[in-house]
Parts: structure tokens; sequence; C-alpha cells
């Protein structure tokens, strides 16, 4: 379906000429309404009260005939004339205000052929509102309106940039979403943030850097009064280590097995001509994961494995636990030819290359003596983490990871698919879907949570209550990861995609611009023909937004492709702009001197304490003596 748009879209149309008479008819009668007022209050403040004629046609006469001290006796001209220039600078003031709230939108977003209100009344507040009465049963008692907008959906921004109650969209608890936007484009500020902050119940964020966590963990244990879990191996931000995860727990068949081992072999697929060796090692390691887990050993052995191409002990281990089939495809891939075993080894190993961190092993392998593991907090039991108890909590797990060869990425993976599993059959006990739902931001998932089937996921996550957003940094960012075919169903799958700013890849571009669609464009021509001037109007078919147009979007906006609704813009609302400013800056500085403090002690630094400590981590460990100088 198109729509005409007269002007305002990408070229000027015609047609403006009942506008100009419009404006040209009703200019002086606001400025006589405006004299009118100012005389008023004018005569009101000289102490004469409201006096006056009617506004009318004899009290403009009067006024261009005799002043105004015709109409209004007593009163100064020169106080009308203020109070007249007080009112239209309130009125340039008020205009000026809108205009700055209003994103920069230029002539290459025609709003007027893209969403309106009406085209997106299910993301809107009403919409919304009427979705989570019928998705979350502890709702059913509450009205619609009384709703608050955090436990209607996700924030996605204001239609056309109206920072307005009715303007403001959100995705409901059934949708998934995608959103792909280049850096410094508002993914974690506009997005990321907002979302974790309005989360009603448990949420999974996942991040190579420190942002997300600083601007969120603080308030997310104020307002909630639950755990937050920080999974910080590599030390982004330098949490302490009070917890501890066994990946192995879950591993009862073969199929648990497989999958836990994809997430490692998920860092080398990809390679070109490597389809055999990545096929083999991820048969390898579902095998020894299996007999690790039967067993009840650890990742440790696991890795030991792995570097001892000819032990007999996993394939034994397997057999002694009635795994016969899987001992013997073990025992026959230890016993083939020497070069094919080698590779095969030499690629598992590569792709559990992190295991050979002991830094990171400590968080996934348990403590030895009960103690919190390799740089945690002396003294202290460590707790496991229990996925099964975490989806039902309104708990908050922060998984970063450094991107990289040796990272803790196929761990950051792993634990987000086992809690989104346990999440599903939570919501199968629980008559099909969780309420409150889990909230699952996926920041950087490109880089440090490669979920091998995510796409597979996102058909049908929303239906359990268990909202996905995943955050790219580009289209063939994903592309790298999940293929051209993944990405495809990825982006299919998704039922909310917010397409930011920063797109620069062509083609990409021209398929958004296909997908927002086309409109009818009036066009205006003038012709001269022997003295005499002609105009004539026609209309034709150009596209709503060009694939330049897409690329061209201005900062802190988006379009928002949503199941169901025509194309809309909409302006993106950053947590600094919103009622939580104040607070989440108060509470990021306290979080932000904690890991300044960490980061010294890290590195033999002093540094000066938190004036209060953070309530989402334990306290922190006694500073060490200065060195004598």
């Amino acid at each position: 379906m198109r729509r005409a748009d007269s002007g305002g879209g990408l070229e000027a149309a015609g047609g403006s000429g009942p506008w100009l008479l419009l404006v040209a008819l009703w200019t002086p009668v606001a400025v006589a309404g405006l004299w009118w007022t100012a005389g008023w209050t004018a005569s009101w403040l000289s102490g004469r009260g409201g006096v006056g004629p009617s506004l009318g046609l004899p009290f403009v006469r009067a006024q261009l005939l005799d002043g105004p001290s015709s109409v209004w006796p007593g009163v100064s001209s020169t106080v009308v004339a203020v109070v007249f220039l007080l009112e239209l600078l309130a009125i340039a003031a008020a205009g000026g205000v809108v205009v700055v709230r209003r994103p920069v939108l230029g002539r290459s977003v025609p709003l007027s052929s893209l969403a309106r209100a009406s085209d997106v009344a299910v993301l809107a507040p009403a919409g919304v509102g009427r979705r989570a009465l019928a998705l979350r049963p502890s709702l059913a008692s509450t009205s619609s309106r009384r709703i608050p907008p955090s436990e209607k959906g996700v924030a996605l921004g204001h239609l056309n940039g109206e920072r307005r109650r009715e303007c403001e969209l959100r995705a409901s608890w059934e949708d998934v979403l995608l959103a792909v936007m280049a850096p410094r484009a508002g993914k974690t500020t506009a997005l990321g943030v907002p979302a974790v902050l309005d989360a009603p119940g448990a949420v999974v964020a996942t991040s190579n850097k420190a942002d997300l966590w600083t601007a969120t963990a603080q308030l997310r244990a104020q307002e909630t009064q639950e755990v937050v879990w920080v999974f910080d191996p590599q030390q982004i931000v330098f949490a302490p280590q009070t917890w501890w995860w066994n990946p192995l727990r879950g591993v009862t068949n073969i199929e648990e097995a497989h999958r836990l081992a994809g997430h490692f072999v998920q860092e080398v697929r990809g390679s070109r001509n490597r389809d055999f060796w990545t096929s083999a090692a991820h048969d390898l390691l579902t095998g020894l994961l299996l007999a690790a887990a039967d067993a009840g050993k650890d990742l440790h052995d696991v890795y030991s494995w792995l570097n001892d191409p000819t032990t007999p002990e996993p394939a034994e281990l397997l057999a002694r636990h009635g795994r016969a089939a899987a001992s013997a495809s073990l025992r026959g891939r230890q016993l083939g030819a020497p070069e094919t075993r080698d590779g095969v080894f030499e690629t598992a190993r590569t792709a559990a290359q992190c295991l050979r961190d002991e830094a990171i092993m400590s968080w996934v392998t348990a403590p030895p003596g009960g103690g919190a593991g390799a740089g945690g907090v002396s003294g202290t039991t460590a707790e496991e983490f229990d996925a099964v108890h975490f989806a039902v909590s309104r708990q908050s797990l922060y998984l970063l990871s450094r991107d990289g060869a040796g990272a803790a990425a196929p761990l950051v993976a792993a634990i987000t698919d086992r809690v989104m599993r346990e999440a599903v059959r939570a919501a199968e006990r629980r008559g099909g879907r969780l309420d409150p739902p889990m909230l699952v931001v996926l920041d950087e998932a490109a880089n440090v949570c490669r979920i091998s089937d995510l796409p597979d996921l996102y058909s049908h996550l929303g239906s359990r209550g268990v909202v996905p957003l995943t955050i790219l940094q580009s289209y063939r960012q994903g592309t790298r990861v999940w293929g051209e075919h993944g990405m495809d169903a990825l982006w299919s799958a998704a039922t909310c995609k917010v397409i930011g700013s920063g797109l620069d890849d062509a083609k990409v571009a021209e398929d958004i611009s296909r997908l927002i669609g086309d409109h009818d464009v009036v066009v205006r021509s003038t012709s001269r023909t022997r003295g005499q001037v002609s105009t004539s109007t026609s209309t034709r078919s150009q596209r709503i937004l060009a694939a330049d147009a897409v690329r061209a979007l201005p900062r802190g906006s988006a379009v928002l492709l949503a199941t169901g609704c025509r194309a809309a813009y909409v302006g993106l609302t950053p947590w600094y702009e919103s009622k939580r400013a104040t607070a989440v800056r108060r509470e990021m500085h306290v979080a932000e001197q904690l890991l300044t403090t960490r980061a010294g002690r890290a590195f033999g630094v002093d540094a000066t304490e938190p004036q209060r400590r953070s309530p989402c981590e334990p306290a922190l460990t006694p500073r060490p003596r200065r060195r004598p100088r």
C-alpha cells in the first residue's frame, strides 16, 4: 500500500498554495488575539481589572484608529507593547523546545509516508498494555492504564521522535528483538541499559565492556533486592569471584554434551576447508565432555584428555556408564590414522583453548577446599550458580568476556544457553510462559556469545516468556558467526528489528529500503508557451527511504520494522535523557569507583576506597599495606 506524499519527501512537491493562503488569512487574526490578550493583561496588572472590549472587528478598528488608550483608558501603551513582546518570546521558546526535543530529520525522512500512531497501535502504551494483560496472569487484577510502562514490555523509542507518553513504543513480552547499529549509535545507552533497568524478571546481559554493568548493576541490586551475579574471568570490571558454575552439571545425555561442545567448536567454525575437522572435533569434544560428566570429573580432566590423544580413560568411563556406542566412537577416533587423529585433536584443542587459562577455569570448576578459586575472596565459601533457580527469580547475571582467541566467550555462550533452556523448561512447568518474563540482552553477541542455533531459538523463545535482544554492529557481523542462511533466519524470526545509524552495507541498506516500501510523490511542473504559464501536477512512485537515506539516519534515531506494522521512524531514548538519569549517574559513580579500586589493586596500585560499597557486590578484600619507600 502506498501513501501519497505531497511534500517533505526527498524532493519538494507541489500543492503549497492553499497552505500559504491559510497562513495569510490567519496570521492577522493571531496577532490581533495576542494584542488583545496583552492589553487585557496590562489592564489587570495596572490594577484596573481585566476590562476592555471583546475581541472582534470593533476592537481592531479602535486600535488602528485611536491606539490602546481608547480601549484601555489609563493603561500605558508601553506596558501593552512589553506584554505583547513577552507573549511572542514565550511562543518562540515553546516552539524552540519542540524543535530541540525532536531529532534532526532532514529532508531524507518523509514522516508522512512512514508509520503513524494508528499503524503501530499494538506497540503504543494502550496496545502493549493490553498485550501485557493477556501474557502475564500476575497483572490480571490491574487495569491496563495502571500498569507501569516497565511491566508492559521492552522500550524501543518514541514514534517520530516525539517525547510524549502516547508516542512511546514498546515490544511486548512475546516479541524477540534484533538491533543492528554501528558503534556509538546508541546500542547500549538507548537499548541495552533501559531494557535491563526496566526488566521485571530475571536478566541476563552479555558484553565485552564495562559500560552495561556500571550503568545498571547497582540499581538492579537495589530495586530487586536479589543477587547480582557477575561472571568476569578476564577482569573487565575486576569483580571478585564469589561463585562458580559447573558446565557439566546439566550434561546427562549425548544431546546435552553435543550442545555444550558446540559452544567451543563455534570458535573455529567458519574457516575455509575445515568442515571435516570442525565436525570431527565437535564429535570428539562431545565424547570427552560426556565421559567427564558421567564420572563426576571436571573441565580440567577434559583438557588433559585433549592433550593425550591415546589415553584410554575417557572411552573406559563411557563404557563403564553404559554408553557403548559413544565409547566405541571415541576409541575408533583414537585408533585412526595418526595424522588424522592429531589433526582432530589439534582442532579440538584450538576450539577449547580457553580451558588452559587457570583464571577462566576457576569460574567453571569447583574451588579446592571450598574456597573461591583463583582470584577469589579468601576465606569465603564459593556458591555454585544454579541456573534452574535463576530462571524463576528476579536475579541478574552479567557475563563479561573479551573477544579473541583464548577468551571466555565459549563459556559465556554456554551459560547463556543453559539459562535460556532452563527458563523454557520452567515455562513449560508453569503452563507455557514465564511470568515475570526473562530478558536476555546479548550485547556484542557476535563477539562474546556465539550460540550456534540462536536463529532457531528465536522461533520459540518469545512464546515462552523469554525475550532475547540481540545487538549487532552490522548485518555482516552476524553472517560471519551464523552464516548467510543462519543470519537470514535470525532476521526473519525477529519480530522487532531496530536499524540504527551507520549502516554501511550497500546490499543490506537496499534490502531495508525495499522493505520500507514506496510512496507516491506529487510533482508540479510549470511550462511557458507564447507568454502564458501553465502548471500541471502528477504523481510518481519512489522509495520512502532510499538506500543512502537509510545509511544517513541521524544518530539517536532508527527505523523500526515490527511484525504486522508499517515501518516506523523512532527517536531513541538514551538512559541519560530518561527519568532515571540522576539515579543511574549516582550509582554509576559508585560502580566506577569500585572498578577503579579493584583495578588499582590488581595492578599493585593503591586506590581510594569508594564512599559506600556496592549493594550488589561482596565486601572488598582488605587493602594491601603500602610498600616501604
